[in-house]
């Protein structure tokens, strides 16, 4: 009977423990917004205590540097995610409605290559940074402008829980899974289209479970122009300081019971 009891209750303290361990690895925390409202996303970050890093994107240019927040001399780094394909030029600028980009923009026109892990993706961006970052955004214009009808095959809606139909944009940290910040049905889905008829947007996003070297963007709404550029906002945030990556207080109680639990079981032993 001893034995019995002792096995539940190890039992019950490792499913504890587990679920503290899932809440210290939540989603990152994801950001769609008209240009107007881009400060949303910085007054995150720096509510954190940390600030904003800014670089404007300039025609042909596709190494930035810049100081991170420990004063050290860093860049940021844009390429295709396939190795093998080439950037490409960017354009100029790109405006829609009454809203312009604030800078430079690469053109993404998304497409199929074969061999990639997600329908898209190797015709989107991969931003590599020499000082590592953990919260990024940046302006995107002609999205949701059509092809908001493509089925999205069933192995991709099951792994990543995202809907069968729309136009998508993604984004991926090193070392994480893809999430799809964004996805329209219509255009009223673009906040800047919704705002001011503008088809321009932010997408941003805080992963502070850890620290990332590459993030990765790219769109699904094969057809569209789609253009992603403006000025990169990205930072450092602390670790668990932004969304459920910090166990809530109620796990942490119940990885106290846990211990606690833990504790009662030796004492059992002992005696």
């Amino acid at each position: 009977m001893f034995l019995q009891k002792s096995k539940i209750t190890a039992l019950g303290v490792a499913l504890i423990l587990g679920v503290a361990v899932n809440a210290a690895n939540a989603a990152p925390v994801i950001y769609n917004l008209s240009l107007t409202n881009i400060t949303t996303f910085d007054n995150v970050i720096t509510g954190t205590g940390s600030s904003v890093l800014t670089t404007q994107v300039i025609l042909g240019q596709s190494t930035y540097n810049y100081t991170d927040q420990n004063g050290n001399p860093a860049t940021v780094t844009i390429t295709r995610p396939n190795s093998s394909t080439q950037l490409g030029a960017n354009i100029a600028s790109y405006s829609s409605g009454s809203k312009s980009l604030s800078g430079a923009a690469w053109q993404i026109n998304p497409g199929l290559s074969s061999g990639e892990p997600i329908p898209g993706m190797y015709s989107g961006l991969s931003f590599t940074f020499s000082s590592p970052v953990n919260a990024f955004g940046f302006e995107i214009g002609d999205w949701a402008t059509c092809c908001t009808g493509n089925t999205r095959p069933a192995s991709i809606q099951s792994t990543y829980g995202v809907p069968a139909l729309g136009s998508g944009l993604w984004i991926a940290f090193d070392g994480g899974a893809a999430t799809l910040p964004a996805n329209a049905l219509t255009d009223t889905d673009n906040p800047g289209y919704f705002e001011s008829f503008s088809y321009t947007n932010f997408i941003g996003a805080i992963d502070s479970s850890g620290f990332f070297s590459q993030v990765t963007f790219w769109g699904d709404g094969f057809g569209e122009y789609l253009v992603a550029g403006g000025t990169l906002r990205f930072a450092s945030v602390p670790q668990g300081s932004v969304g459920n990556n910090v166990p809530e207080p109620a796990t942490v109680a119940l990885m106290g019971l846990g211990l606690a639990g833990l504790a009662s079981l030796r004492r059992r032993k002992l005696n």
